[in-house]
């Protein structure tokens, strides 16, 4: 992990944004942290968890940013429908799976959208305590519990037959357009070109992964606001890049996400991503 003792200087239109997110998601954290139950309580489709934290985190960050903020928010539990172009977006647990059976790979997170575009990410692990946030011309900045001061991230360049990467979830219940065939297949086309393919659960966790560092990439085959919204943020402000899986423009309206660390590296999983859909089409 690249990091740099800095100072955040965060511009003035946003600096309340940011101390408030930052503040609803450490209450949200104080929540998933707890010893709430952690059993589930409905399905929201197959393979799509609700538990009781989940609906306790949400409403402890709706509320906490209900007293500073007057803008809609979009909680991925309680409001999925919201779309105003100014709002805040939460998704309190994410990597419910992991969360359920006990993995420590989970996530809070919240994001500030301007415009239809995120301007404020907040990404918590709910098992280390530790954050990463970004704000639009303020870089990306790691938070650890009890330190006494935030630290700069930056991506890292690495050779490509050394990256470790992060690719989305192969299900049964993977639709277009990336059903499973076609994820199979990018994912054997990318085995081919990087060092290390690893699959994490929670896009969030993947996303800030590759804001500090840890990863050189991360695709996952969706585009959830709420799951990759703050993560956006993210990776833009510690110098990397986001486009969708075919290297095109990401936005919210995309069907999927690609960030990396450098254009190059995003360039080689857009170069995965091709072969595997020819490899689907064309598979003589």
């Amino acid at each position: 992990m690249t990091t740099t003792i800095d100072q955040p200087r965060v511009p003035a239109d946003l600096a309340g944004d940011v101390e408030l997110a930052l503040r609803a998601t450490a209450i949200g954290l104080s929540v998933a942290q707890g010893d709430g139950d952690r059993g589930v309580l409905r399905l929201k489709g197959p393979n799509d968890l609700v538990t009781a934290i989940d609906l306790a985190t949400e409403a402890a960050v709706v509320g906490a940013l209900a007293e500073g903020s007057l803008l809609p928010v979009q909680g991925e539990e309680g409001s999925p429908g919201e779309c105003a172009p100014d709002r805040w977006i939460v998704d309190p647990i994410d990597g419910t799976a992991n969360f359920v059976t006990g993995l420590p790979l989970v996530a809070c997170t919240l994001a500030r959208l301007a415009g239809g575009n995120p301007v404020v990410g907040v990404t918590a692990d709910v098992t280390t305590g530790e954050t990463v946030w970004a704000a639009r011309g303020a870089g990306a900045w790691l938070r650890m519990p009890g330190a006494s001061n935030d630290v700069r991230v930056t991506t890292r360049s690495a050779a490509i037959d050394a990256l470790t990467v992060t690719i989305g979830d192969l299900s049964w219940t993977s639709v277009a357009p990336w059903p499973l065939d076609v994820r199979s297949a990018v994912l054997r086309e990318a085995a081919t070109m990087f060092g290390k393919l690893r699959m994490v659960g929670t896009s969030a966790t993947e996303l800030s992964w590759v804001a500090t560092g840890r990863t050189s990439a991360s695709l996952a085959f969706g585009n959830a606001a709420w799951d990759v919204a703050a993560g956006v943020v993210l990776v833009r402000e510690a110098g990397g890049v986001v486009r969708d899986a075919r290297g095109e423009p990401w936005s919210l309206a995309s069907d999927s996400i690609l960030a990396a660390a450098t254009p190059e590296i995003a360039d080689a999983m857009v170069d995965a991503v091709r072969r595997g859909l020819a490899d689907v089409q064309d598979p003589a």
